[in-house]
């Protein structure tokens, strides 16, 4: 038995495309709502989703567990609002229940920010643990951070017609805002480890960016975006150290 979770907070509109390409997949739908005041709870409901209520956290890791722990299934495939599969991705996913060799499966994601698909940039394959036996993952709950799996892991390979489609950011305004909210939990979370304000990280830092994603992920052949996404990258490491500083005063 397959279950597929999501978690939501006012998506309603992507839920719906979401939903709608994992219909023929699952045997289980869990939705997981952070207090959605939009159609969100509508739409689960629609596609027939047990949906559970939330209070609202800022990122998703703080309540993977929780959502993973909601479902019966013997294997677990987490999505957000803003992912889709494919044909291609289901019948692999089917294909490797059947087989049980491994325990969880790395997935490469097809990030579409600003409509267009960001296949350098270092946002290629960028491969998440999404599909895997329930029970053998557990998520801690930093940000952005990747699960301790029990047992052997596949890496999917890169090809688009077995990625995730994240249709990340429709907007600059959408990016700005959502990277502001990060910003403040990375720099907290840095702070709570003993991370600390300094000259040559506050230099370093967006140098590095630079240096990784433009150059080394060959930023450069996604043109203006791979360079607009580098340098909004590397403003979002300043932010997050000018935040550090700022706890320090505080």
């Amino acid at each position: 038995m397959i279950s597929l979770v999501v978690v939501c907070f006012n998506e309603a509109d992507k839920l719906q495309k979401c939903l709608e390409s994992t219909e023929d997949f699952s045997d289980e739908l869990v939705v997981i709502d952070l207090g959605s005041s939009d159609a969100s709870i509508e739409v689960a409901k629609k596609f027939g989703a047990k949906v559970f209520h939330h209070k609202f956290v800022f990122f998703v890791e703080l309540v993977r567990d929780y959502a993973i722990a909601k479902t019966s299934g013997d294997w677990v495939l987490v999505l957000d609002p803003d992912e889709e599969i494919g044909k291609n991705l289901k019948e692999k996913l089917k294909e490797l229940v059947k087989k049980q060799k491994f325990t969880a499966v790395n997935i490469p994601r097809k990030n579409i920010f600003f409509g267009k698909w960001i296949a350098h940039t270092n946002w290629w394959p960028d491969r998440h643990i999404r599909f895997f036996q329930k029970g053998k993952v557990r998520w801690s709950e930093k940000i952005h951070s990747y699960p301790k799996v029990e047992g052997e892991i596949l890496n999917l390979e890169a090809k688009e017609d077995l990625a995730i489609a994240h249709f990340g950011y429709q907007s600059i305004n959408e990016f700005i805002l959502r990277q502001n909210r990060y910003s403040g939990v990375e720099a907290k979370n840095l702070y709570d480890q003993g991370i600390r304000f300094s000259w040559p990280k506050f230099f370093w830092k967006p140098t590095r960016e630079f240096l990784v994603r433009f150059l080394r992920h060959r930023g450069f052949l996604d043109g203006f975006y791979g360079l607009s996404l580098t340098i909004l990258m590397m403003i979002y490491q300043m932010i997050v150290l000018v935040k550090i500083w700022e706890l320090e005063q505080e």
